[in-house]
């Protein structure tokens, strides 16, 4: 008897420990779904070939999970939720309720995914979205990409103190350490070679602060199974080193999109170059440790000089000394424009470097360039651009064209999936699908997935809403063009305006009429879904998208009265397009998800003293206005982060457009006429520092009428 007792209690101390490999993930669900805790078991399986693989079954009142990796399990977890309990989380709202019974698994589920990489992030979206985030968002964000199976992310905040220690053994002051560092709402652009200082200079506090967050995050990582990409040492260094060391190899870069100085180029055959990658990596694992095993970092990024340099030779020696502190490491490059250049990979040990294909939602890199000349790649897809609130994106491309990949000539190097974001937050449906798809089977039907999607999203299925999101395939979510027609009203005026951005598409490319008849289905589903907080944002969002392709044809119509002189006519659109800017900050405002007022107040309580507050608010201003520099008018950047949002259109765009209309209102009536001065207004704005309302106000559904109402006449 005693026997038996002793392996009885052996079986269950073994049972319990295999129970313990996923304990992060219990973690997480008491962070998210408390409702959960103590209902589902986890269980640790070996799986032999590639890819994760879990199983979902019910034991008795439990959940109980199989899984081979730990994100596998986390992914597991959002899977059952999102199938038996209709319920998601996402950036743009969640479905959650509390559940009393566990839905039930009819049989036991298998689910398995071939691609061995989940990846997420792009440099841009640790400022279009993580500028100001704090350790709480942080958990948010990580939970998140656990639950949609993420298991490599790029990671390089509080790579700022590895360089303010380097520097300052390098003999550089204080003062130009921090003219190096940039602010907090333009890090990504420093570590990408574009820019160094802008936005700074960033305080001790500052510096100590990423420095906080990042060793926390990176913990957090390794417990969901995460591997982060840091910031690599590729050569990219302050252009005034080129004075401090005249006799170094340095290359110096130039400008970039309207007058920010770019970093130079060190090349690798300079002793420098090793002296300052041994003070690097130092720095970097007696900060965030010796077991990271991905690096990111692009060389010649967006127009970069390559001039008397051997690019192979160099790419080379740069992967030689990263492998020489980070055995076995891999050098992760974005697949962007001509980025990386051929004669670069030419040099590389390719078995050490993962391509990033950035824009697989709209061309076929991976394809016409062979697989990056055979190098191991990620199919990745950006979604998003600048954070703007633009709804557009190809979901059927997003569900089916990693499969193709995958199963084509260039398979055998295809090594994954990711979403790379500019920012995470416009379009859940977009980012929810991408990385859905690597768990999916090849050729799944779009109308299953869409009908799956409502059910999960709202938390219900309802026939007029499918046949909404059914127009919204055929129409905005159909488009390939993944920039879209950003609104209107949120262009620097003029007479000829047809993109908002440098960058953005100068007409909509669907018929308009489909999201308005959307909108109309979604408007039925009212009663059903009032007290959905994602019902209502969606539904916001669908008004503002239908408003701001309306003000389009507005506008031009204002232009063409104004240009035949015809003042009445002018009058009306005029007094058409002003109108629509106000209803549409009404609109907006009663929606949180679309308000200024958050970003800014995150901002402002992401520094700890009075001068970094300041210094924050200013950085996330700046952002989604002029961007800067301050003293090009006409950089390339400006409204390149452009916001949608209330309280940004009433403060900021409204202005802007009724000191245009009154500039044609005297040119009009043959009065003196003085060009308005938009840049100083704009910089004007950035440096103010009056709040702006962070709750809700008005009914989302009166105003959505009003909306329909006013495309109607």
């Amino acid at each position: 008897m005693k026997k038996i007792w002793i392996l009885m209690m052996a079986c269950a101390a073994f049972c319990q420990t295999r129970a313990q490999d996923y304990s992060p993930v219990q973690q997480l669900i008491g962070r998210e779904f408390p409702f959960l805790k103590g209902k589902v078991q986890f269980r640790k399986i070996t799986k032999k070939d590639k890819g994760d693989v879990f199983r979902l079954y019910q034991h008795g009142g439990s959940l109980v999970i199989e899984a081979n990796t730990t994100s596998a399990a986390a992914y597991a977890v959002n899977y059952y939720l999102k199938n038996y309990g209709h319920m998601s989380l996402s950036h743009y709202g969640d479905n959650i309720s509390p559940l009393a019974k566990l839905p039930a698994v009819p049989d036991t589920i298998n689910v398995n995914t071939p691609f061995q990489i989940r990846y997420a992030l792009n440099y841009c979206t640790y400022n279009y979205t993580y500028s100001f985030y704090n350790w709480k968002d942080w958990e948010r964000e990580l939970d998140w990409m656990a639950l949609n199976g993420v298991n490599t992310m790029l990671a390089p905040i509080g790579t700022e103190k590895v360089w303010q220690k380097m520097l300052a053994g390098l003999g550089y002051t204080d003062s130009e350490i921090r003219a190096y560092i940039p602010g907090p709402g333009f890090n990504a652009w420093w570590l990408m070679g574009n820019m160094e200082g802008w936005g700074g200079p960033a305080s001790d506090g500052m510096i100590n602060k990423w420095v906080v967050l990042q060793q926390k995050i990176l913990k957090r990582m390794k417990e969901l199974g995460i591997q982060p990409v840091l910031q690599a040492f590729t050569g990219l260094v302050p252009d005034n080193l080129a004075v401090k060391y005249p006799k170094a190899k340095i290359v110096r870069q130039g400008k970039w999109a309207g007058g920010f100085q770019r970093p130079a180029f060190l090349a690798p055959s300079d002793s420098l170059f090793t002296k300052m990658a041994h003070q690097y990596y130092t720095e970097m694992k007696a900060l965030y440790g010796s077991d990271i095993h991905y690096f990111g970092g692009d060389l010649f990024h967006e127009g970069g000089k390559a001039t008397g340099i051997d690019v192979p030779v160099a790419a080379g020696d740069i992967q030689k000394i990263m492998q020489q502190y980070y055995p076995n490491s891999t050098w992760v490059l974005q697949g962007w424009q001509d980025n990386p250049r051929k004669e670069l990979l030419a040099g590389l040990k390719k078995e050490n470097v993962l391509i990033l294909d950035l824009k697989g939602e709209e061309f076929n890199e991976w394809e016409s360039r062979n697989a990056f000349e055979g190098t191991p790649y990620i199919w990745g897809s950006v979604n998003d651009w600048g954070g703007k609130i633009t709804m557009i994106g190809d979901l059927k491309r997003l569900v089916s064209e990693p499969h193709r990949a995958d199963a084509s000539a260039q398979g055998k190097w295809m090594s994954g999936i990711g979403v790379i974001p500019e920012s995470i937050t416009a379009n859940p449906v977009a980012f929810d699908l991408a990385l859905q798809t690597a768990w999916s089977e090849p050729g799944i039907d779009m109308d299953k997935v869409i009908k799956n999607y409502i059910s999960y999203r709202y938390g219900a299925y309802n026939k007029d809403v499918d046949e909404g999101w059914k127009l919204l395939l055929g129409s905005l979510y159909g488009v390939t063009d993944s920039k879209g027609a950003e609104a209107i009203f949120c262009a620097r005026p003029s007479e000829n305006v047809t993109n908002t951005s440098t960058w953005g598409s100068d007409s909509i490319q669907y018929d308009i009429q489909k999201p308005v008849q959307a909108l109309m289905l979604f408007r039925r589903a009212a009663t059903q879904f009032q007290n959905s907080a994602t019902y209502k944002i969606d539904m916001v969002d669908l008004a503002r998208q239908v408003m701001s392709n309306q003000g389009r044809i507005v506008y031009a119509n204002c232009m063409k009265a104004y240009k035949a002189k015809d003042e009445k006519a002018y009058q009306k659109w005029r007094d058409q397009f002003l109108q629509m800017i106000r209803l549409q900050n009404e609109l907006l405002n009663t929606e949180p998800t679309f308000m200024l007022g958050p970003w800014l107040e995150q901002a402002k309580a992401y520094g700890t003293t009075p001068e970094d507050k300041k210094l924050c608010e200013w950085n996330a201003r700046a952002q989604i206005t002029y961007w800067g520099p301050d003293y090009n008018p006409q950089t390339d950047l400006h409204e390149y982060a452009n916001k949608e949002w209330g309280g940004m259109l009433d403060s900021f765009y409204l202005p802007r457009w009724e000191m245009f209309f009154k500039e044609l209102d005297n040119r009009l009536k043959g009065k003196p006429a003085a060009t308005v001065d938009y840049f100083t207004f704009e910089k004007n704005w950035a440096r103010q520092q009056n709040s702006f309302p962070i709750k809700g106000s008005g009914n989302f559904l009166t105003e959505i009428d009003r909306v329909i109402k006013l495309i109607s006449q």
